[in-house]
C-alpha cells in the first residue's frame, strides 16, 4: 500500500499523516547529511546546519507525540531491524511466516485433541455406556457432534 492509496481513505488520515511525516524526516535527514558533509565553517552554513538540526529534531517530536504513534507503537524489534541497515519488512514478512507456521501447529494439535476426546469418549461409552450423556455433554460443550 502506498502513501497515495493511504490518502484515498478517510479512515486512514493519520497513517497518512504519519506517511507524510516520515517521508518530511527522511528528506530532512538526508539534506542534513548533506549539509554536514560540505560544511564551511561560515556563519551563514552553521545557521544552516542549526536551523536544520531543529527541523529534524522537531519532526523526530512530531512522530513522538503524534496519537496515531501512542496507539500503535512500533516494535523495538522493528527498530532494532532499522538501526541495523536492515528492511522492516522482512520483520513484518518473518513475523507472519512464524505466526502462520505457529497456527498451523495450533491447529494439528486442536484436530488431535477432538480426535483423542473422540476416540476416548466412544471407548469409555463402550466400556461404561452409564456415562454416555456425561460424555455426550462434555462432546456438546467442547464443540462434538
Amino acid at each position: 500500500m502506498t502513501t497515495s492509496e493511504f490518502n484515498q481513505n478517510t479512515e486512514n488520515e493519520p497513517l497518512a499523516a504519519i506517511a507524510s511525516n516520515l517521508q518530511s524526516l527522511v528528506e530532512s535527514l538526508i539534506e542534513l547529511g548533506v549539509m554536514v558533509h560540505d560544511f564551511q565553517g561560515t556563519p551563514q552554513s552553521h545557521t544552516a546546519l542549526t536551523h536544520k538540526t531543529n527541523q529534524v529534531v522537531s519532526l523526530l517530536s512530531g512522530l513522538t507525540n503524534s496519537p496515531f504513534a501512542q496507539q500503535f507503537p512500533i516494535p523495538l524489534d522493528v527498530v532494532s531491524y532499522i538501526e541495523d541497515g536492515r528492511n522492516p519488512d522482512i520483520y513484518t514478512r518473518e513475523f507472519v511466516e512464524v505466526t502462520a507456521k505457529t497456527n498451523a501447529r495450533l491447529k494439528g494439535k486442536m484436530l488431535a485433541f477432538k480426535k483423542l476426546r473422540d476416540v476416548l469418549g466412544e471407548k469409555l461409552v463402550d466400556e461404561f455406556p452409564h456415562l454416555k450423556p456425561g460424555v455426550d455433554d462434555i462432546k456438546r460443550k467442547t464443540g462434538g457432534s
